[in-house]
C-alpha cells in the first residue's frame, strides 16, 4: 500500500470521482435536487480532493501515514455508512439494503478519506510533540491548582444563576410530576430511580409545609443540583490543569460548561439524568486519573472516597447505569488485574452500600417493583412495524398473539421514533403467563422481516449518531402546557405542582426557541455542537487517536462512556437527555484532541 496503487495517480483520480460522487448519498439533500450533483461544487471538491491526496502520498510522511491508513479506513467506514444509513432514514424512514450503489459509494468515500484522516491524527500527534515530549507525562503539581479549582466552581455557579433566573424556579421537566406524584400519594415504585424520587418529591413536600410554596422547594432542589454539577465540573477542569493541558483549552472547556445552552438548560433541569451525567464525568475524569497514576490514586484516601460518590450516583440515579458499571467492572478488573489488592476493596465497598440503601429505601417506603416494558422497547417497536409495514404477511394466530401482547389501537397509531406507547400499553400480564410464546413470536418474525427489525432499530436510535438529523420524536406532544414542534430538543416547561415565573423572558424565550424550534440547526458549523451525533464521533475519534498511539488504558477510560451509550440505543427515543454526559464531557474531549499527551502516563508523547 505505500508504493501502489496509493502512489498511482490514475488510481487517485478514479478513487476520488466515486468518492466525490458517492457522498451525494451522505448528503441531507433532497433526492431530486441537483444543488450538489448538478454543480460546479461537486468539481472543486474533485480538485481539493485529488489534490491533497497527491501531496499526501508523494511526500516522505506517506510510509508514517500508511501505518495506521487501516484503523482511519474503518473509522471512516463506519461514519460514511453511518451518514449514508442517516440520510435515508431522514429522507424515506428506512434504508434500503438492497440498493448496491449505497455500499459502493460507502466504501470509495471510506477509502478516499482515510488518508485525509490519518494525515489529521499525525498532525495532531506532531503539535502535541512539540510541547509535550520534555514532560515525561507524570502528574506534576500545581501550586495553584487548589486555588483554581474553587475559582471554577465559582464562576461555574454563578454562570448559571442566569438561567436558573429565566426558567425561574428551575426546568421542572421529564418524568418531575411523576416523581412527586409518588411522595404525595406515598405509593412508590422503582420504575423510577427511588433516591431521585425521595430527593426531588420531599424538597418540595417539606419546603412546601414550611413556606406554602412549591416553586421555593423546586428552586432549593436545583440550586443544589447546580451545587453538586458546578463541583464536579470544577474537578474535571481541575484535573486538566494539574495535569498540565494548555490553557486555552481548560479556559475554553471552562467556557463551554459555563455558556453552552445544551448544558445550562440541564444543570438546572430537574430530570435525574443530570445528576446522574454528573457522577459519569466524575467517574470519567478519575479513570484518567488512575490510568495516568495508579499508584498515587490508591494511595489517596480522598480519590477513593471521590470514586465511591461517583460510582454511587450512577448507580442510584438510572437504572441503566447500574447494568454499564456492572460490565464495566469486569473489563475493569482484567485492566487493573495485577493490582487488584489495591482497588478490590473500594469497589466491594461502593457495591455493598448500593445494595444496602437501595434495599432499605425499598423497604422503608414500602416500593413496588416497576414494569418491565421499559426493556423491551426494542422488541416491542420492530413487531409494531412489521404489524404497520407487513402486516398482510402474519398469519391470523401470530396477528392475535401480537394483539395479546400490544392491543391493536396501539400497533395501528405505531410512531417509528417514540416507544412510549407501546411501552405504556405492553400487556406485561400476559407476557409473564407465557413468556416463550410470545419471544418464539418475536423470534420468527424477526427471521422473515430481519431488513424491518433492523430499520426499527435504526430509525428508533438514529438521532444518537447521525449528526445531522433533528430530533422530533415527541412532535406535537404537549407537556407541561408546552407543545413539542418540529423539535423535541429539550423539555422546556415547568410541570405541575411548579408555576414557571420567569425574571428573565428574553433569555426564557431564546431557550424555549433552542428546545422547542428549528433555530439553532439553521446556524452552520454552530448547529453541529448541539448535535448528540457530532460529540458521538468526535468521542469516538479521541478513542481511535488514544489506541492509535498506545495509550491503552486511556482509552480504556472512556470505555465507561461506550458502553452506557450502547444501553440508551434500547431505550424508547433518541433525546439529548440521555446522552448529556457528552456534552458534559467537552473539556475532556478537547484535551484529548489538542493536548493528549498531558492525559497520557508514558511520557506525554505518541
Amino acid at each position: 500500500m505505500k508504493k501502489l496503487p496509493w502512489q498511482n495517480t490514475l488510481f487517485l483520480t478514479i478513487l476520488c470521482l466515486f468518492g466525490t460522487i458517492g457522498l451525494k448519498d451522505m448528503i441531507n439533500i433532497p433526492s431530486h435536487s441537483l444543488s450538489y450533483t448538478n454543480s460546479l461544487l461537486s468539481i472543486l471538491l474533485l480538485a481539493f480532493w485529488l489534490s491533497g491526496l497527491l501531496r499526501l502520498t508523494k511526500t516522505e510522511t506517506w510510509e508514517n501515514l500508511s501505518l495506521i491508513l487501516t484503523p482511519c479506513f474503518f473509522f471512516m467506514l463506519c461514519l460514511s455508512g453511518s451518514m449514508a444509513a442517516g440520510v435515508q432514514l431522514d429522507q424515506a424512514g428506512n434504508v434500503d439494503f438492497s440498493d448496491w450503489t449505497l455500499y459502493v459509494s460507502v466504501l470509495f468515500v471510506a477509502l478516499a478519506s482515510s488518508p485525509v484522516l490519518a494525515a489529521i491524527i499525525r498532525g495532531l500527534e506532531k503539535y502535541t510533540l512539540k510541547r509535550r515530549c520534555f514532560a515525561q507525562g507524570s502528574l506534576q503539581s500545581n501550586p495553584r491548582s487548589s486555588k483554581s479549582f474553587w475559582m471554577t466552581f465559582g464562576l461555574l455557579f454563578l454562570s448559571y444563576i442566569p438561567t436558573l433566573l429565566a426558567s425561574y424556579p428551575g426546568f421542572f421537566v421529564y418524568d418531575a410530576e411523576a416523581e412527586c406524584y409518588m411522595v404525595f400519594t406515598e405509593k412508590y415504585s422503582t420504575y423510577q430511580p427511588l433516591l431521585h424520587v425521595i430527593l426531588l418529591g420531599w424538597t418540595l413536600r417539606l419546603i412546601y409545609h414550611l413556606t406554602g410554596s412549591y416553586n421555593t422547594g423546586i428552586l432549593l432542589y436545583t440550586l443544589m443540583q447546580v451545587l453538586v454539577l458546578s463541583a464536579c465540573f470544577s474537578y474535571e477542569i481541575y484535573f486538566l490543569r494539574k495535569s498540565g493541558v494548555k490553557h486555552w483549552i481548560c479556559n475554553l472547556g471552562t467556557a463551554f460548561l459555563a455558556l453552552f445552552p445544551t448544558v445550562s438548560m440541564f444543570v438546572c433541569c430537574s430530570t435525574k439524568d443530570t445528576l446522574f451525567s454528573g457522577g459519569v464525568i466524575l467517574f470519567t475524569t478519575l479513570l484518567f486519573e488512575l490510568a495516568k497514576d495508579a499508584d498515587t490514586f490508591w494511595r489517596k484516601k480522598s480519590k477513593k472516597i471521590l470514586l465511591c460518590i461517583s460510582m454511587l450516583f450512577i448507580l442510584f440515579f438510572r437504572n441503566n447505569g447500574i447494568y454499564a458499571l456492572l460490565l464495566f467492572l469486569i473489563f475493569f478488573a482484567v485492566c487493573y488485574r495485577k493490582i487488584w489488592k489495591k482497588w478490590i476493596a473500594t469497589i466491594a465497598l461502593t457495591l455493598l452500600l448500593f445494595v444496602l440503601l437501595n434495599q432499605t429505601l425499598i423497604t422503608a417506603f414500602h416500593a413496588e417493583k416497576g414494569p418491565i416494558a421499559e426493556m423491551f422497547c426494542v422488541p416491542m417497536q420492530q413487531l409494531a412495524r412489521v404489524y404497520t409495514e407487513k402486516g398482510e404477511t402474519l398469519t391470523e394466530e401470530n396477528t392475535e398473539t401480537l394483539y395479546n401482547l400490544i392491543p391493536q389501537v396501539i400497533l395501528e397509531e405505531y410512531n417509528p421514533k417514540l416507544a412510549d406507547n407501546v411501552k405504556r400499553n405492553f400487556l406485561a400480564d400476559n407476557f409473564k403467563a407465557a413468556p416463550l410464546k410470545y419471544i418464539s413470536l418475536w423470534l420468527r418474525t424477526g427471521v422473515k422481516h430481519f431488513d424491518v427489525y433492523v430499520n426499527s432499530f435504526l430509525e428508533n436510535t438514529y438521532g444518537y449518531w447521525y449528526p445531522d438529523t433533528v430530533l422530533d420524536g415527541y412532535r406535537g406532544v404537549i407537556t407541561a402546557g408546552r407543545e413539542y414542534e418540529d423539535s423535541c430538543y429539550f423539555g422546556f416547561g415547568t410541570e405541575q405542582p411548579g408555576e414557571r415565573m420567569s425574571l428573565l423572558p428574553p433569555l426564557e424565550r431564546f431557550y424555549e426557541k433552542v428546545s422547542l424550534e428549528i433555530y439553532q440547526q439553521k446556524i452552520p458549523v454552530i448547529s453541529m455542537l448541539f448535535s448528540p451525533g457530532f460529540w458521538h464521533w468526535v468521542f469516538l475519534f479521541c478513542a481511535l487517536c488514544l489506541l492509535i498511539g498506545g495509550h491503552k488504558k486511556q482509552a480504556f477510560s472512556l470505555s465507561f462512556i461506550g458502553l452506557l451509550y450502547l444501553t440508551v440505543l434500547l431505550g424508547p427515543i433518541a433525546l439529548v437527555r440521555y446522552v448529556i454526559y457528552l456534552f458534559f464531557a467537552v473539556p475532556l474531549l478537547l484535551a484529548l484532541v489538542f493536548d493528549p499527551g498531558a492525559l497520557a502516563g508514558d511520557g506525554g508523547c505518541y
